[in-house]
Formats: structure tokens, C-alpha cells, sequence
């Protein structure tokens, strides 16, 4: 379903709005009410609802049709690591004979935002709803459609809610760029709830899936067309891999992947048909490879929805042409994906553009900082330019850039602030108005589309063509900023090594530094000093940290496996090094450790990355184990552990990879079990000091942590300021820090240092104390307190006054005890500092 007809649209449902006197005939309404379900969606604190409806089934396995954004609903706050949602189906709802079954999702189309959900052991199931053989539309047709308005908000009864037959008519059938119907409009209002229910004409035949409204669209309402349901059902090939690895007879090998959408278990086989293309030949223009000269095929292992198989090629250069089919049933024939064009020549990884640029590229910043990447030394054209945009009717200010490779290849990079309003909308929802968007721009019709990352950033990649024309599209959205990067033209450019190079070396750049972990920037070597490593679950318990001795590194795990509830998660952690030949074990963390699971790398191997699954603690997690060639990692010689503690539902979050050396952990712990974990990279550093409370900010938010060097004190901060309506607020912040008579300043969180204020302490005190404003924005004013033998004496003290000048009453105030304040923590949302903590000097240490 093209995302350009709804940039402004919310998920609802039909009610009446037809003046047709056409009637439906009762038995039909009774047929089709017994068919549509009620659908609940439950997570840890939310609950949503939508309508089914019923499209095959027996006394063992039903299936339900629906949409996307009902079945794969998630919590409006989209909690990192929260459990996976419930979805319950209920049965003549709102009657004497409802009964509910728990579901499972058997396959999603996010494009088309339809779903199909499986139920087993469903009694008395109902007539299926006729879908496979849809009536002609035509406008001012009338048609009816069934579903539940509003949730349980109608419900008269403590169960669930009656159905709503709603009355309507086709009012435009709206066509996509291929010419193909891919949305009816209808005359009629939709309410919140009804999403998913079926659109039927006079005889009870589909004719679409209710799907949404335009807002304040007077009664305009969309239908997803019967077809793509049936083509859903039916089976079809949806996302095609390729890539290539160089051999020894310097061939290549070439593997094909392909994601198989089964959701009724049609597909008996796959097959690919390939055809390579020499280099600087013509592609040949056909859309059945089966049927062209000289092209080969290879049959696929179908595995757990995925089609894969390799075959090699002599040459390690040109392109290779493939198109994966499906069999269906005894048919030698079925659905095919469309011919792709691929490089034979191994495409450079993320890993490889870290370092200085190749040659015949350079690194680009724009002027305000936000990204970097690396451009060719001599483009065909390339401009830049800062100004403003619109998404969605928001304006959104930002840098671009925009050019062409001398081979004809364009590219475009650019990175533009959210403002408000678009900023609060949820990521799933932004990405489907910025996708429609550039289908919209680009006239074209999305064909493909895949998560991607990029250092620290992670997002999606689009694939849209138009005739000749192909363009992938890397969009990344963070709290406050979109990146989007892109390249356009034929098939075997846009999928070329220069492509590749261009999409895989965009990173975010150092006007963002702090705002999250880095993992380095193309051209410039190590990470910021400043970065420290996501951590996974651990929500706001104390962090900690350690490292591994002089000259050593990160070898392996020491943990221990606890329960909870029934599943088994990490409870214990602690780290094994290793300098030269000599292995070591670092502090212990989490006291539990009946359970010692230990994972150790082999001689010549270090830890590269982990793969961590988590909800509310770490489930479990596996590591990945680089050979350690000159003090540096290679990614290339590497090899995976087993996996240690539990399974749990959730998608592993994989942190490191790119071939930094790995010094460390760091985490997060209770008073007795380890809740969160990460790693520890060379260039780190490794903030000491007993963090307070941080005032401000989420807890998902990316967390900051930097203290004094040794026996220094914080002394004071840098504030960058703006204007926040009729008075100042807090964008950046800068510690600084003073040991012995010589100050210096820290590392820069949030980017915005046009405006500067310096607070800092007369000489003999420091800061002992922050008393932080909670509103809107962040503001604090500083205590200063006499040093008196290495200690602070609150006797003696003086106060800064507010930075901002922000009035509200609400405050906290952090330290001021004594307690010596040795550098500070606190979260950043994109661009910007949100919260605020200090770090306090522990008893003992020196």
C-alpha cells in the first residue's frame, strides 16, 4: 500500500456515510458478522484493539486477516527491551457465545499493512469470508463494513464489545505508479478500533481491508484492495540477498537468500534463475529469466521461511542477474521476485571504511557537523546547502548535500532536525510517512526494504524504482534529527561498489557527540574518547564499569545463569583478560554464581562483539571472536560462541563488530544481580565516582559519564544556551574540571554552543552541589563549597543562581553533604542535554 495516500492519516474504522438504497440480504450480514473477530493486542502496560476477520480455517488451525499496525502493535512508548505483546482473537464477540483464543502472527506485509494471524483449536469455527474472487468495483458502488468502533469503549457488558455494521460506498479507486489498484477510497467515516475488518460488497464478497482515515478528511476513508490479500495468502517471494566471496582460483562464490511470505503453507519449492553479465556489457531487459539465453538455475533449501543456495562463477568481476520463483502446490511455476542485478565483486563492509579514505574518496562534514561520510576527491557535480524542509506539513531545518559520480551515479546525504510535533511521533509511524514521502517524490513504487546500521545509528533501507531508474534510500531516525542518505540511477551502479560506499560510510559526525555510543567515523581511527557503550536492559540501576589491565583485552565470560520467573537469564558477570600469554579475571559483578557458565576465546582471538537479548534484564548473549592481528581485531577471521543463558522472544541486539579492540565491560547491577551489559572499547574512558540520581531525561535515553582526572574536582560548567519561548533553555554542557591550580576543560554533551555561559568556582572551592530545575527544559544553578584537606565543607558555600533562568518550583537538589564532586553524568535526546546527575568521590578511593 503506497504511504504517499496517508502522510496524514490515522488508523481506524468504517461507519455509515452511503446514500444507496441497495440492501445486503440478512443471512449475508449474519455470515459475515460470525466471520469478523474482535482483536486485542496486550504489552507489559497498553492494550490495543482492531478487527479480524476469518479467511480459511477448520477444527485444528484457522487463519485471520488483519492489518499490520493491528497485529504488530507496540507500547506508545516504544520501551527498548519490553516482552512481546499478546493477541488475543474473540469470537462472536459481545454474545452469549464468545470464546477467546490466543494468537500467533503467521505473516506480515508492512508495505501493504495487512497481517495474517494462525489460531489453533478454535471451536465451531466460522463460514471463511469469500476473498478469492473479489466483485468489480466501480465508484458509488455500495458496500458494507463490519468491525468493532471504539474497542471495549462500547461495550454495554463487563465482556467484550458487540460488532458495528457500517454502511458506505466506493468513492475513487486510486491506482499506483504502476498503474495497479492500490487503494479504494471510500465515502464514509473510520474510528479508532475497527482497523483490519472486512469491506464486502451486496453478496458478502471482500472487496478490501479497512484500513484508514485522512484526518479532517470529511468522511474519506481507504480499503486495502481484496487482490493483495489473495496475493499474500497465495505466497510470494518478498526480500532477495545476494552477495559474493572471492575464492582461491580468484572466482567467486555467490549465495542467494530469499524470504519467503507463507502464511497458509502453499510453497512446495523455490528455485533461481541467474544470468551474469560481463563488465561494461549491456543488461539484458527481460522480466522471466527462465525464459532468456544462457541463463542458469539452481535450486534453494527452504528453511525456517528463508530459500537459500550457492553456486560459483569464474569471474570476480561484472554483475549477475537473479530472480528467485516460488512453486506452489505441484505447479512448476508461481510467484517470482523481480530481476535484480548484483555486483560479483565482494561489496566493502562497515569495517572497512573506518580507517583513512580509500583512494579516489575523501571525507566529507557538512558545515553544521551532524554527519560525515566519504565523497569521491572528483565528482562529476556536488553542491551543499543548509535550509529547510517539509515532512508531513512540519518544517525541519538541516544540511544537504547533493552530487554525481563521474560514472553518472547521484547521490544525495542530508541531516535535518525534527521539530516538536514530528519528533514525538512514534518511529514506526515516522518511517512509514517518510517512505511515503519519497515514493511520492521519486514516482515510483517501493520494491524492497531492510534494517540497516551505520556506527551507531540504525534504521531502514528502501529500494524504489521508476522505469530504469533504481534509488536506495538509507533513512535513520533518532530523537531529534532525520538522516538520510541515497543513491540513484541504473541497476548496476546504484548496487555497485560505489554505492555501497557511499551508503555504508554515512555516520553521525561530531556536532552529535555524546548524544550516543559511537562505534568510530569513516576516516578518522578510533571512537571519541568521551563515548561509552550502549548498554542493554539495566533501565536505571547503577552502572559499573572495568578494565582490563595495562596492554590487555577482553577474552571471554565468567557468569552466572539465575531464573526469572520460568526463563533463564544472566545474574553474574565477570570479565576473563588477557596480556600476552597470561589470563586474568576482572571484578565480579552480581552475586550469584551456582549456575557458572564460562566462554573463553581461543589463542589469538579476542572478543569483537556480543549479541544480547533483553527485556527488563539479560536474557542471555553470545559473543563473536576476532583474531587479534597487531593489537587490532579482524573482523574477517572471526567465529561465533554457543549461546549462554536463556532463549527469551525478543530480536538480539549486537554491540561492537567493527574490529575495535574490546578493553573492557560495563553494565548495570543491583544490590544483587547484574541487569544490563556492554562493552568497553580501547580509547574509552572509564568515568570513576558514585553516580547520584539523574534529573531529567528517559531512562532509554543515551546515557553521559566523565570525571575529573586523578585528584581533580569539578569546578564548574560551559552551558550552552537558547531561547525556549520568553526564556532561556539548555542545549549543551561542558564540566570543568581543576587539579591542583589548573583548570581544564571536559568532553562537550548536546551540540548547540553558540551561546555560551561559564559557571565556575573561586579559587579554594568547587562545585559541592546542583540544583536542578524539572520543566520543559533543562535548567540548575551550582552550590560552591570551600575544599578543606580534599574534602568540602558546606558550612562555607556560595550559590551560582540559575544558569537559565527557568521559574518552577520543582527541583532536586544532588549532593551537598560534602561529599567531594568529581565529574558528572547525565542523558542526552538527540541533539540536546535532557537530564543532568553528578559523580561523587567514593569513600576509600583516592
Amino acid at each position: 500500500m503506497p504511504r504517499s495516500l496517508i502522510l496524514a492519516v490515522a488508523f481506524f474504522s468504517l461507519v455509515p456515510g452511503a446514500r444507496s438504497q441497495d440492501t445486503i440480504a440478512p443471512e449475508t450480514v449474519e455470515a459475515v458478522k460470525k466471520a469478523t473477530v474482535f482483536i486485542r493486542v496486550e504489552g507489559d502496560d497498553w492494550t490495543a484493539t482492531g478487527s479480524g476477520f476469518v479467511i480459511s480455517g477448520d477444527d485444528k488451525v484457522v487463519l485471520i486477516a488483519t492489518n499490520d499496525h493491528v497485529a504488530a502493535a507496540k507500547s506508545p512508548d516504544e520501551t527498548a527491551g519490553a516482552k512481546a505483546a499478546t493477541i488475543t482473537v474473540v469470537f462472536d464477540s459481545g454474545t452469549k457465545a464468545e470464546r477467546s483464543y490466543t494468537a500467533l502472527i503467521a505473516a506480515t506485509d508492512a508495505e501493504r499493512d495487512l497481517a495474517i494471524l494462525r489460531v489453533a483449536g478454535v471451536k465451531d469455527p466460522p463460514r471463511p469470508i469469500a476473498y478469492s474472487d473479489p466483485p468489480k468495483l466501480v465508484e458509488t458502488m455500495p458496500l458494507y463494513s463490519f468491525g468493532f468502533p471504539f474497542g471495549k469503549a462500547l461495550s454495554t457488558t463487563k465482556g467484550f464489545p458487540a460488532i458495528t455494521v457500517g454502511k458506505a460506498s466506493v468513492s475513487s479507486l486510486r491506482n499506483g505508479p504502476d498503474g495497479e489498484l492500490s487503494m479504494v477510497q471510500i465515502d464514509g467515516n473510520l474510528n479508532p478500533g475497527n482497523s483490519g475488518g472486512p469491506v464486502v460488497d451486496t453478496k458478502g464478497r471482500l472487496v478490501g481491508v479497512a484500513v484508514a482515515t485522512i484526518r479532517d478528511g470529511q468522511g474519506i476513508g481507504f480499503a486495502v484492495p481484496s487482490h493483495e490479500l489473495v496475493r499474500m495468502v497465495q505466497g510470494r517471494v518478498t526480500r532477495v540477498r545476494v552477495t559474493s566471496r572471492k575464492v582461491v582460483d580468484g572466482g567467486v562464490t555467490v549465495r542467494v537468500e530469499a524470504d519467503l511470505l507463507d502464511p497458509a503453507n502453499k510453497i512446495t519449492a523455490a528455485v533461481a534463475h541467474y544470468f551474469v553479465v560481463a563488465p561494461k556489457a549491456k543488461h539484458p531487459a527481460t522480466d522471466a529469466l527462465a525464459k532468456h539465453p544462457g541463463s542458469k538455475k539452481i535450486e534453494l533449501k527452504i528453511d525456517k521461511g528463508v530459500a537459500a543456495a550457492e553456486f560459483a562463477v569464474p569471474a570476480a568481476d561484472g554483475h549477475v542477474l537473479v530472480q528467485v520463483t516460488a512453486e506452489v502446490g505441484a505447479a512448476k511455476s508461481g510467484p517470482a521476485s523481480r530481476v535484480r542485478s548484483y555486483p560479483l565483486a565482494p561489496l566493502p563492509k562497515a569495517s572497512d571504511l573506518l580507517g583513512p579514505p580509500l583512494p579516489g574518496w575523501k571525507v566529507y562534514r557538512p558545515r553544521d557537523g551532524t554527519f560525515v561520510m566519504w565523497v569521491p576527491e572528483k565528482p562529476a557535480k556536488q553542491a551543499e546547502e543548509e535550509g529547510s524542509s517539509s515532512l508531513n506539513g512540519q518544517r525541519m531545518r538541516g544540511s544537504s548535500l547533493i552530487g554525481k559520480t563521474t560514472d553518472g551515479l547521484g547521490y544525495e546525504a542530508e541531516s535535518v532536525s525534527l521539530p516538536p510535533a514530528a519528533a514525538k511521533i512514534p518511529r514506526k509511524d515516522l518511517y512509514g510517512i517518510v517512505r511515503g514521502a519519497l515514493v511520492k517524490d521519486l514516482s515510483g513504487r517501493l520494491t524492497d526494504s531492510n534494517e540497516v546500521t551505520s556506527g551507531t545509528l540504525s534504521g531502514l533501507e528502501y529500494v524504489i524504482e521508476a522505469g530504469a531508474k533504481r534509488t536506495r534510500v538509507r533513512v535513520y531516525a533518532t530523537e531529534a534529527r532525520l538522516y538520510v542518505v541515497q543513491v540513484t540511477g541504473p541497476a548496476d551502479l546504484v548496487t555497485g561498489v560505489e554505492a555501497e560506499i557511499l551508503l555504508s560510510s554515512y555516520r553521525l559526525g561530531d556536532a552529535v557527540k555524546g548524544a550516543t555510543a559511537a562505534a568510530g567515523v569513516p576516516g578518522q581511527g578510533p571512537a571519541p574518547a568521551n563515548r561509552i557503550s550502549r548498554i542493554v536492559a539495566g533501565g536505571a540501576d547503577p552502572q559499573f564499569n572495568d578494565k582490563a589491565p595495562e596492554g590487555g583485552y577482553l577474552v571471554g565470560f565468567e557468569v552466572g545463569i539465575g531464573k526469572w520467573g520460568p526463563n533463564d537469564v544472566l545474574v553474574a558477570a565477570q570479565p576473563i583478560y588477557r596480556v600476552g600469554e597470561k589470563e586474568s579475571a576482572g571484578t565480579q559483578f552480581g552475586t550469584d554464581r551456582t549456575r557458572p557458565v564460562k566462554v573463553v576465546a581461543k589463542r589469538g582471538y579476542a572478543v569483537g562483539a556480543i549479541s544480547v537479548k533483553a527485556g527488563a534484564v539479560v536474557d542471555g548473549f553470545s559473543v563473536t571472536f576476532m583474531k587479534v592481528v597487531g593489537g587490532k581485531l579482524d573482523p574477517k577471521d572471526s567465529y561465533e560462541s554457543e549461546w549462554v543463558g536463556g532463549g527469551g522472544t525478543l530480536t538480539p541486539t549486537k554491540l561492537g563488530g567493527d574490529g575495535t579492540l574490546v578493553v573492557g565491560i560495563v553494565g548495570r547491577a543491583n544490590n544483587t544481580n547484574v541487569t544490563g551489559l556492554g562493552l568497553l572499547y580501547i580509547g574509552d574512558k572509564v568515568a570513576v565516582g558514585k553516580s547520584t540520581q539523574i534529573v531529567g531525561g528517559r531512562a532509554f535515553h543515551p546515557e553521559f559519564r566523565e570525571s575529573a582526572p586523578n585528584g581533580g574536582l569539578l569546578v564548574g560548567f560551559e552551558v550552552g544556551l537558547v531561547k525556549w519561548g520568553t526564556h532561556d533553555a539548555i542545549k549543551a554542557v561542558r564540566p570543568i574540571f581543576r587539579e591542583g591550580e589548573k583548570d581544564t576543560l571536559g568532553d562537550q554533551y548536546g551540540t548547540e554552543m553558540k551561546r555560551v555561559v561559564k559557571v565556575v568556582a573561586k579559587p579554594g572551592y568547587a562545585v559541592g552541589a546542583v540544583t536542578v530545575k524539572i520543566s520543559a527544559v533543562v535548567d540548575f544553578s551550582v552550590t560552591f563549597m570551600k575544599v578543606v584537606d580534599g574534602k568540602l565543607d558546606p558550612k562555607d558555600s556560595y550559590e551560582s543562581g540559575g544558569i537559565a533562568g527557568v521559574d518552577t518550583p520543582n527541583a532536586i537538589k544532588l549532593g551537598g553533604d560534602g561529599t567531594p564532586v568529581v565529574g558528572i553524568t547525565g542523558r542526552v535526546n538527540g541533539n540536546d542535554v535532557n537530564g543532568l546527575g553528578l559523580l561523587m568521590k567514593e569513600a576509600g578511593k583516592k
